[in-house]
């Protein structure tokens, strides 16, 4: 899925309108994963190949087949690893911090579903063992239907 064409997300209830001749619905261009990812190890956190490793895993998939990511990283001097892929269909962006256990992710996707599955692929091969994520639904269209 191209991150440009919306999707429909679910609208909240403060916002719901009373069916009428017209009917909203809500659309979003894409989630956007905040992720908090604590007491990875260290050695995954402070090692770029292992950092690019994880990253290249969030393409795996897509009904079996390997997508090829675009990544990008950089490692730090002692430590330290910031990176980019670029999979179909989302962006990730990670910033770590091994002698804290700690790795700040951005997971940007056109699709709800895939930013999650990205999120899981991330998890294994980081290994924390707290994450905490914050969602974004970005882009958020409001369309009007015919009823």
């Amino acid at each position: 899925m191209a991150l440009t064409t919306p999707t429909t997300c679910p609208t909240p209830a403060a916002t719901r309108r009373e069916p009428g001749p017209a009917v909203a619905r809500t659309l979003c261009m894409g989630t956007h994963l905040l992720v908090e990812m604590w007491r990875s190890p260290f050695s995954i956190l402070a090692d770029a190949r292992m950092v690019e490793r994880a990253l290249g895993d969030t393409g795996a998939g897509n009904g079996g087949a390997a997508a090829a990511p675009d990544i990008r990283v950089h490692q730090f001097s002692p430590y330290g690893v910031s990176g980019t892929a670029s999979v179909p269909g989302a962006h990730v962006v990670i910033h770590t911090w091994p002698e804290n256990k700690y790795a700040a992710v951005d997971i940007f996707a056109g699709d709800r579903e895939n930013a999650y599955e990205v999120l899981a692929r991330l998890r294994t091969g980081l290994r924390p063992e707290e994450v905490h994520v914050f969602e974004v639904r970005r882009g958020e269209l409001i369309a009007m239907e015919d009823t």
